[in-house]
């Protein structure tokens, strides 16, 4: 290397494109302040990543516009494989027209949000909704799509049968996101989301993602999610935008990701004695049992414990992690759940503080899993009782035969309750207590 020079300087310029496809847009336009030889080097970039969130005054729209007319102008016949947008739909009127033409450069990448405005007329607010457009019904390049609040219809056509259109005329589709408004005015006044359906071959992950806190329950529309996906290998379901979740040939699950309560219900949970809610719960449960990483939250934990006192949860065969948040005043349910997972080898435990007081709480009955597979615990919050946690600690230590770790996380972990928990009886040999 010449005196002078440094390592990036050497680099060729496909290089250094690829690195700046991991900024937003915005810094990597900075970089043309460095040399001659970086003043146009943005232009290159196969990826654009914009928050128009961040232009702050009407006049400066011309200024954006110019800016991505350049952009795609430029090298038109170069793929722009990753796209980024974060836009405003009463100030950014027809961007999605720039989105149009982002997609036909071979897009492989799309996440787009385009957050809800309201207009009112006689009295009412209405959202504006973004349409995207309709090329994205028929990519034969889209790998990854994320929407958040972005129209996938004109406002004559149904949003779900849309969406179906999507999956099916995106064939190498892999990953699906969607964020959808479940307060949104637009879908309240056309009561069209009977049932949302996800079918793909190709699908890998799915993901629902809470937008933002629902003004009022009551008047969400009630939707039904179906997912048909025998390729889908990660599963991950946020908040509880849909009444009722259907699920269907999901033979390649790896993963599942829950935080919902199988009831749209700002405040309660489901009755467990009404018989077709606990069917819908019973088929959902089986439709993922091939799973073999779970990750539950309290209040899925909540619902699980309630459809236990009148249905039966099936066996998860397969699943060999588990992570789950369990309020305090539940662990009794802890040991019929793990029943549930017969060849279990690594679970993480974080416990919550629960307003209702567990009085004795008797951790007795010992599952086959803690008995005979479970190798790895991990404690990954501190208890607000000492008592409450010993118990668990005990229960495990003394009735897992092949543990290997018992592990305390930072949060769980302080010497006098390490020293504790090391004085306590063992049954597997092995066993090391460990803190991180």
């Amino acid at each position: 290397m010449m005196p002078g020079c440094d390592m990036i300087s050497e680099l060729p310029d496909s290089l250094l494109t690829q690195i700046l496809s991991y900024l937003p847009t915005g810094y990597s336009v900075q970089t043309g302040i460095l040399s001659k030889r970086w003043k146009n080097l943005w232009l290159s970039v196969p990826a654009l990543d914009l928050n128009c969130f961040l232009i702050a005054y009407e006049d400066d729209e011309e200024v954006l516009f110019t800016f991505v007319e350049r952009f795609l102008e430029f090298s038109p016949e170069s793929s722009l494989l990753k796209v980024k947008v974060r836009c405003r739909p009463l100030m950014i009127d027809g961007f999605m027209d720039r989105v149009g033409t982002m997609i036909s450069r071979g897009t492989q990448h799309l996440d787009v949000v385009s957050r809800n405005c309201y207009f009112e007329e006689r009295g009412m607010y209405y959202a504006c909704v973004e349409f995207m457009p309709m090329n994205l019904y028929t990519s034969k390049t889209l790998v990854y799509l994320k929407l958040s609040s972005s129209g996938l219809m004109d406002p004559e056509v149904k949003w779900r049968v849309h969406l179906e259109k999507v999956l099916s005329g995106c064939p190498v589709l892999e990953e699906l996101t969607l964020a959808r408004d479940p307060d949104d005015d637009y879908a309240l006044r056309n009561d069209e989301f009977g049932v949302m359906r996800v079918r793909s071959q190709s699908l890998k992950r799915f993901s629902v993602l809470p937008l933002r806190e629902v003004r009022d329950y009551h008047s969400i529309v009630k939707c039904t999610l179906e997912i048909d996906a025998p390729g889908l290998e990660y599963m991950s379901l946020g908040e509880d935008q849909f009444d009722s979740i259907v699920v269907k040939n999901l033979t390649s699950l790896i993963m599942v990701n829950l935080d919902i309560k199988f009831v749209i219900n700002l405040n309660g949970f489901f009755d467990p004695w009404d018989a077709s809610k606990r069917n819908e719960i019973r088929g959902f449960l089986n439709g993922i049992s091939s799973v073999r990483h779970i990750i539950i939250s309290e209040k899925t934990v909540k619902a699980l414990d309630l459809y236990s006192k009148g249905g039966m949860i099936p066996k998860f065969n397969n699943l060999s992690r588990l992570e789950a948040v369990f309020p305090s005043a539940l662990l009794q349910f802890l040991p019929a759940f793990l029943e549930c997972c017969p060849n279990l080898k690594h679970l993480v435990l974080k416990v919550v503080h629960s307003e209702e007081m567990n009085e004795g709480l008797e951790l007795t009955d010992v599952p086959r899993c803690v008995s005979t597979t479970l190798e790895c615990v991990e404690i990954k919050d501190k208890f607000e009782w000492e008592e409450e946690k010993m118990k668990v600690a005990s229960y495990f230590l003394e009735n897992s035969a092949v543990l290997k770790k018992f592990i305390l996380s930072p949060t769980a972990y302080n010497q006098n309750i390490y020293e504790k928990v090391n004085k306590l009886a063992k049954r597997s040999t092995v066993c090391q207590i460990i803190h991180e």
